[in-house]
């Protein structure tokens, strides 16, 4: 009680005047509290802003290699089934096709790997995921390119588990040489005649070309995505998609990048 009665008689003591500077140095104490804490927010969600600015700017420097190497295979894929498609078609009309074209029965079997740089995109998936990227096309040309990419590899190590050899090393109707000097190391040479009259040989031509054409319309389709995430990265940080290696985009490839 006495201890009380004191702190009254000491608060009595105190003036208007000094009430109200009392108040004005709590009311500034707590005012520098709030704008310290203000400014510590304000500093953590530019540096947070400019960590994300930095993340997407390599988002879009490795999305102009994937542009570079998805088009590079795709180009190869084309060249080789085109060829294959020839040889095929003209085995199925009866001709026996010249010496020229038998590249096809040796790149039939190749199905090389969808592959590309993802570094960047998995580190952005581990801080956050997609929900990252503000703007909805960019974050839907980003997923759409690395769906692709999966499921495009997974159709492709399909097709890869169930290929068989057109003509197998064992066909006497094919003879094989090792030159370590020379151009290439294993060259092939065929009995065409032979062949071009097995019917089951026609047979397996056609059913491996036609499965390497759905794989090269999968080739077809992940760089026409690749192309569209570049394009919309580019467009967002005010940049432009220039492919790491291979020329310019082409106008089929610019074609994709508008549709970004």
């Amino acid at each position: 009680m006495i201890l009380f009665k004191r702190v009254g008689e000491s608060f009595g003591r105190i003036e208007g005047r000094e009430w109200a500077l009392l108040f004005l140095e709590t009311l500034g104490v707590v005012g520098g509290i709030l704008i310290a804490f203000e400014l510590n927010e304000w500093a953590s969600r530019r540096a947070e802003a400019a960590r994300h600015r930095q993340l997407m700017e390599r988002l879009f420097e490795e999305s102009e290699q994937d542009v570079a190497i998805v088009r590079d295979l795709r180009d190869t894929m084309r060249k080789i089934t085109k060829n294959e498609s020839d040889f095929a078609t003209a085995l199925s009309k009866g001709f026996c096709p010249p010496e020229t074209q038998w590249q096809a029965v040796q790149t039939i079997g190749m199905f090389p790997s969808f592959r590309a740089p993802r570094s960047v995109y998995e580190e952005l998936m581990g801080a956050g995921g997609l929900s990252s990227i503000s703007q909805p096309e960019v974050r839907k040309a980003v997923a759409i390119f690395n769906l692709t990419l999966d499921w495009s590899q997974k159709q492709n190590d399909f097709f890869r588990s169930t290929a068989t050899d057109v003509v197998g090393v064992d066909d006497p109707r094919m003879s094989l040489t090792y030159d370590r000097a020379g151009d290439e190391l294993l060259a092939s040479k065929f009995d065409r005649a032979r062949l071009c009259g097995d019917h089951q040989f026609k047979n397996r031509m056609a059913s491996a070309t036609r499965n390497h054409v759905v794989i090269k319309s999968l080739h077809d389709s992940v760089a026409e995505q690749a192309i569209a995430m570049c394009g919309a990265l580019a467009q967002s940080l005010g940049r432009k998609c220039e492919p790491t290696f291979g020329g310019p985009l082409s106008p089929e490839d610019s074609r994709s990048l508008r549709g970004s």
